[in-house]
């Protein structure tokens, strides 16, 4: 199924037939590579996926094909897709053929990106995107292995800066760290800060619910329903400019990503006064949205960020975040309230209770309840007869006196006065109400 042969110039030559009778030779340097090439061509014939060199594509057409298949998506995924592709693959190995893109080559990438400023999350999902567009040249049998699979990717801090000194692009995943969050308290300040009407109202809805910024600014007041006490999340708001698009960008409304991202969230007493009155003063628009622009047209995040929150902050003497900041917020004040992990996942919007738990760690580690002492104090109940023949002892220490520690957490964390909470763990958020 082929020999080799030394060359008249000192190299050596492989000549061998493929799958389908093809003759084909090739040359190498040295003896050794000659054999290890012709050992994986008999492997890839005999398997029945042989490509000759000369049928391989070049990455750029493959990429081209991969992402014309991805139109579907949302702007916002297919412009970071087409940034990842246009700014840092093609400019490197784009008119390399696949069969010359090693795991060498694509490292080379990797660490060329990173000396470049690139954070290593941003690095790694480039190599994320070079993986999905290999797939798919295996898949359509252009090429016979990943190369960009095989590469190590960078290791991610959760405090690693970039070179300028900007903070990594987000990761839903990634724990969030400490100074992301804003305790009730900061919250309260917050929304005291902020300008009655639009943003005020805005940042308590946030602050009460953790929605996500886009879903709050595509929430319509058909999605609430006043006299339940309900908010249904059934859509998120996009700015994002597709490829080739010329013009303003314009929104777009699109389901969540995921099931789990539609839900039904309950509205605390105060979030349900605030919105009564602000639906008064709303502007009116053929989207019949609760927070739209002053002409009734979706308000864009970044007029938010840049008049509302930031504003607010400043006024407020507080550090500054973004709008995803009140998000963490509300899911952290729920863990420290002793809310459940999957009470948490289902109000966030998280599709499992490991996201949840992968995103709040830090919240989860440091929370201590009285489980052990509810325990200890159950099975005391039951058998008190037997403790107390123990030496005189009443059983675990202090089985029927609960610590001063936990009466003190307690007070802290429970609601208002006259307050019922329309859910397990947020009465300590509605504190923030302002009248």
């Amino acid at each position: 199924m082929g020999c080799i042969r030394k060359t008249d110039q000192g190299g050596w030559r492989v000549d061998f037939r493929d799958q389908t009778g093809a003759r084909h030779r090739a040359t190498f340097e040295t003896r050794r590579e000659a054999e290890t090439a012709l050992s994986d061509f008999r492997r890839h014939i005999s398997q029945g996926t042989f490509v000759a060199a000369k049928e391989v594509p070049r990455f750029r057409q493959v990429a081209d094909e991969w992402f014309t298949g991805k139109r579907e998506h949302r702007p916002s995924t297919q412009a970071q897709w087409q940034a990842h592709i246009d700014h840092h693959l093609l400019p490197h190995i784009g008119n390399l053929r696949l069969d010359q893109i090693s795991v060498s080559v694509i490292e080379k990438l990797r660490d060329t990106l990173r000396r470049r400023g690139l954070s290593p999350q941003t690095v790694n999902k480039v190599l994320t995107t070079a993986t999905a567009i290999f797939k798919l040249a295996v898949r359509r049998n252009y090429w016979t292995s990943n190369a960009a699979m095989s590469a190590e990717r960078l290791r991610v801090t959760t405090a690693e800066l970039a070179e300028d000194g900007s903070r990594p692009v987000r990761d839903a995943t990634r724990p969030v760290r400490t100074e992301e969050v804003l305790s009730p308290e900061e919250l309260r300040r917050l929304v005291a800060a902020a300008e009655p009407g639009f943003y005020r109202t805005l940042f308590l809805t946030a602050s009460l619910t953790g929605m996500r910024h886009d879903e709050l600014l595509a929430l319509r007041w058909s999605d609430i329903d006043l006299q339940a006490g309900k908010i249904f999340v059934r859509r998120s708001l996009s700015w994002a400019r597709l490829k080739d698009e010329s013009g303003p960008a314009r929104p777009r409304f699109y389901e969540p990503k995921t099931k789990s991202g539609i839900r039904t969230l309950p509205v605390p007493p105060e979030l349900l006064s605030a919105l009564r009155v602000w639906k008064l003063q709303c502007p009116k628009g053929e989207l019949d949205l609760v927070f739209p622009a002053p002409t009734g047209a979706p308000t864009h995040r970044s007029n938010v960020l840049r008049y509302g929150l930031y504003r607010a902050l400043r006024r407020g003497g507080l550090r500054r975040v973004d709008m995803h900041s009140l998000r963490h917020s509300f899911a952290s004040a729920l863990i420290i309230a002793g809310a459940p992990v999957t009470e948490v996942q289902y109000l966030l919007g998280h599709s499992s209770p490991q996201t949840t738990l992968k995103v709040y760690s830090h919240w989860f580690t440091s929370t201590q309840s009285d489980s052990v002492h509810r325990l200890s104090r159950t099975l005391a109940g039951n058998f008190g007869h037997f403790l107390d023949t123990l030496d005189g002892s009443r059983g675990s220490a202090g089985a029927g006196q609960p610590s001063e520690v936990l009466d003190f957490t307690r007070e802290i964390l429970a609601p208002p006065a006259g307050l019922e909470p329309t859910a397990p763990g947020l009465g300590i958020l509605c504190s923030i109400h302002l009248s």
